[in-house]
This record gives C-alpha cells, sequence and structure tokens, in this order.
C-alpha cells in the first residue's frame, strides 16, 4: 500500500490536539522516513520535543533542520532555529560560534561581534587558549580598528609563545594608537612589544624622548642604555643621552656625551652640528677647553637649552 503523506500528517495534528505528544512525534517520523529532506516536519518535530521536555532530542533535531537551512542558502531561518536551540541550552558554545559565523555572513556585523566575543569569554575562562586567540583573530578580523581587541589578541598570542605574531599585532596597535595620539596607552603598548622585541632600537628611542618630555628621565635613560649598546655611534641617541644625564642633573655625564657626540659630527664632517654641540657644552662649563679651542676664544654658549625632541 503507498504511504499517504497527507493522512498521516493529518494523524500526526489530531493528537496534537489531543495532547498526544508522543504518538504525534510517532506519525511524523514515519513521514521523514520517507522523506528526510522534509525539513519543516522535522521542525515540527523538535517542537514537539521541545514541548515535552525531551531537551537533548529537540536539540538534535533542531540541529539537523539549522544545518539544512545553512547548506540551502537560508540564513535566516538557519540563524532562528539556532536561536531556539539557545533557548534550551544558552551555553552551547558550538552553537553561539555558528550564529557568529552566520550574523558575518549576513552582514550583521554587531550581532556578529557581540557572539564572537561570548565564545571568546567562555574558551578563556575555560583556560582554552588556542581557540580563544583563534575567536579573537575573527574579531579582529570584523574590526580591525578596534584597538583592544588586537590587543587582546596579542597576548593571546604571547601566552601561547608565538613571539612574531604577537609582536606584529602589538605593533599595529602602537602604530594605531600613536595615530589617535593616545600617549599613555601608546606608553602600555609599546612596553609590551619592546618585551617581544627588545632590539627595536628606533621604539626605544621614541619611549626614552616621550619619558624625557614627560619628565621621567630615568625611564629614558633605561631605554638609552639599550640602544648605546647596540650602536654608540648613533647621534640620535647620543643627544637623547645627553638630556636624560642633564635632566638627572649629572654634569659630567652630560658633558662627557656631548663631547662624544661633537667628535662623531666632527668625524663626519658635519662641523656646524659639532658646534651646536660644543654651544651646549658652554652652557654647562663655560671655560671647556675642548670647546674653546673647538669653537674659538670669542665662542657664545647656545643660546637657550635644547628641548627633547
Amino acid at each position: 500500500m503507498a504511504f499517504n503523506k497527507e493522512k498521516v500528517m493529518d494523524a500526526a495534528r489530531k493528537f496534537v490536539d489531543k495532547g498526544q505528544i508522543d504518538k504525534a512525534v510517532k506519525e511524523y517520523l514515519r513521514i521523514v522516513h520517507e522523506d528526510p529532506k522534509d525539513v519543516r516536519v522535522w521542525l515540527k518535530i523538535g517542537d514537539l520535543y521541545a514541548k515535552k521536555g525531551a531537551k537533548q532530542d529537540a536539540i538534535e533535531t533542531y540541529l539537523k533542520v539549522a544545518r539544512f537551512y545553512h547548506d540551502q542558502g537560508f540564513f535566516l531561518k538557519a540563524v532562528a532555529v539556532y536561536k531556539q536551540i539557545l533557548k534550551l541550552d544558552p551555553r552551547l558554545v558550538d552553537v553561539i560560534l555558528k550564529l557568529a559565523e552566520l550574523y558575518r555572513q549576513l552582514g550583521l556585523m554587531s550581532d556578529a561581534m557581540q557572539h564572537f566575543e561570548s565564545v571568546a569569554a567562555h574558551f578563556h575562562r575555560e583556560g582554552n587558549t588556542k581557540e580563544a586567540l583563534a575567536t579573537v583573530k575573527k574579531l579582529v578580523d570584523l574590526d580591525p580598528e578596534n584597538i583592544a581587541t588586537r590587543i587582546k589578541l596579542a597576548e593571546l598570542y604571547s601566552k601561547e609563545t608565538l613571539v612574531e605574531d604577537a609582536a606584529a599585532e602589538f605593533q599595529v596597535a602602537c602604530e594605531q594608537l600613536r595615530r589617535q595620539g593616545r600617549q599613555d596607552d601608546f606608553l602600555k603598548v609599546a612596553e609590551r612589544l619592546l618585551w617581544h622585541k627588545p632590539d627595536n632600537q628606533s621604539l626605544n628611542r621614541e619611549l626614552a624622548a616621550l619619558y624625557l618630555r614627560r619628565n621621567d628621565p630615568r625611564r629614558a635613560l633605561q631605554k638609552l642604555q639599550a640602544c648605546f649598546k647596540a650602536d654608540p655611534r648613533d647621534v640620535e641617541t647620543l643627544g637623547l643621552l645627553a638630556l636624560a644625564f642633564q635632566a638627572l642633573e649629572q654634569k659630567a655625564k652630560t658633558v662627557s656625551v656631548l663631547k662624544e657626540l661633537a667628535r662623531i659630527h666632527t668625524e663626519n664632517k658635519h662641523k656646524d652640528l659639532a658646534g651646536e654641540v660644543f654651544r651646549k657644552i658652554l652652557e654647562l662649563i663655560p671655560n671647556d677647553a675642548d670647546a674653546i679651542a673647538f669653537l674659538g676664544p670669542t665662542a657664545q654658549p647656545a643660546a637657550r637649552p635644547s628641548q627633547p625632541p
């Protein structure tokens, strides 16, 4: 005898009306056994499982429906079904992640961000750094200008000892903060970058100049000592070193560094620059023999004290 779908559907509806859920489910299952792609009937089965409190059966059935809608490109319908699943169990991280991906495909970036953040927080609580990292990377891809998220990604890379990846993200965050003029935040992130890339002498000098402007010569000196060790002839480093020692009221060291700077300028045939340095020395020691020998007995000190660049 041929299978009569309408007759079985009618029987199932009557059982539902009578509150006989198990019998209704049994009838609907007969239909999907004959036609496994009848997604509307699968959805009815999921609803009935949920109604009778068979949560796990409902979730498994809804997942089947959601996957079908997703595969067929019915993303909004898939979203609605995944939401139904989360009403039954809001802790299903895989479902939250699927929702996030669907929202991204639909261009609903705010909703996608919210769900990715929820997933990342879950993995973080569980101590699952690799999964948290993968999720936060998706967040950064969604919103590249979100500096806080990028820093979070950098720290996760660091935790996984992925030094190059961590440094790359800290570098981008530094550039973003520099553009925005957020100096306090820039300093913090730049220090994290230097922790991963201590040989970045350009950044060391930049931070030294910032610390000098913020009246923190000791921190500036710490950065400059690393620069000096890497290249004792770098004129920018020597100029900043002199300013740091001067701010620390260490006159002898200031003059010593300035004389080294003047010597290098002279060797490089930059006589005018050497002359400026010797005039700075005369501000500190008006009768300095080397400065007078270079500038002549009528030489005058520099017009005003130099400021950090």
